[in-house]
């Protein structure tokens, strides 16, 4: 959705922290002192994040106490379509997010601007970073919030993953009778925004005086595979393992006294809804890149 309309650039983000400022079953506040009474840190078992193209919110909460999981889904379903979005709890909640996004002006947003291009190229994704713009976050009406709120978050973009000490049937009935009141629309067509394909190969050298470190990364792009089959999910796992395997090895090399890295991983990334890329990197001691 982020893609679409540069005036909405932010707004899913901006709707990812109204989710903790008043929903039908929680008022303003009360959602993350009810989860803090159970036990759950806010950060480490109650989070959400907005990428590219799409916004993952995550509850972790015991299942022994009686009560507690029906109150956790009632949180997810008011995420789905009960958030209020009052307007005085908007204003409130701009200069939270323009102080998140005065924090990333550091070495590594301006580090990150030529990675991105070179990833990216010309697509729109360089230009619509979901965090937005000051100007946007401090000016848009909350009826526009309103708006993209019930344009996007709707059942046929979204998914809802139960995993825990919990029997399928029971998490079965309480998705259904959580979600089932979530009104039903015409699908509509979702835009996909291509990453153009290159033939050079790009490289891309930065640095900053308040980096706090030096790093190298390869990446090598191709087109998205589609997790859709039990082959697809039996070729993942197989990565899967392959990955925790390097990456093992990387770790035992660190520990050595001679190592030519400080840390090392590789793994796949995804870039927009049409490119993945195997990327393999390392974090190393100044001039030592080479």
């Amino acid at each position: 959705a982020i893609q679409e309309d540069p005036d909405q650039r932010g707004l899913a983000h901006f709707l990812e922290h109204m989710a903790f400022n008043g929903t039908a079953h929680f008022k303003p506040g009360e959602l993350v002192s009810y989860l803090e009474s159970i036990g759950a840190q806010f950060g480490a078992h109650v989070n959400a994040y907005t990428s590219f193209d799409e916004t993952v919110y995550m509850l972790d909460v015991p299942t022994e106490k009686p009560g507690v999981l029906e109150r956790g889904f009632e949180a997810l379903s008011d995420f789905a379509g009960g958030l209020t979005l009052d307007p005085e709890e908007i204003d409130r909640e701009r200069g939270v997010v323009i102080e998140e996004w005065r924090g990333r002006l550091g070495a590594g947003t301006r580090m990150q601007e030529p990675q991105m291009r070179a990833l990216f190229g010309e697509s729109r994704y360089i230009n619509r970073l979901p965090i937005g713009t000051p100007e946007i976050l401090k000016g848009f009406p909350p009826q526009r919030l309103r708006d993209f709120y019930q344009a996007h978050y709707r059942p046929d973009r979204m998914a809802v993953i139960v995993v825990g000490d919990i029997e399928v049937a029971a998490a079965e009935a309480l998705v259904r009778k959580n979600f089932s009141g979530l009104a039903a629309r015409q699908p509509a067509v979702r835009p996909v925004y291509e990453i153009p394909t290159h033939q050079e190969t790009r490289f891309v050298s930065t640095s900053d005086k308040e980096a706090q470190a030096s790093s190298v990364t390869v990446m090598y792009k191709r087109p998205l595979t589609e997790l859709r089959t039990m082959a697809d999910y039996r070729r993942s796992m197989a990565e899967g393992l392959v990955f925790q395997m390097i990456n093992s090895r990387f770790a035992e090399i660190a520990r050595q006294p001679d190592a030519p890295f400080l840390a090392a991983s590789a793994g796949d990334d995804t870039l927009g809804r049409t490119i993945e890329a195997f990327s393999v990197g390392a974090r190393v001691r100044d001039g030592g890149i080479a």
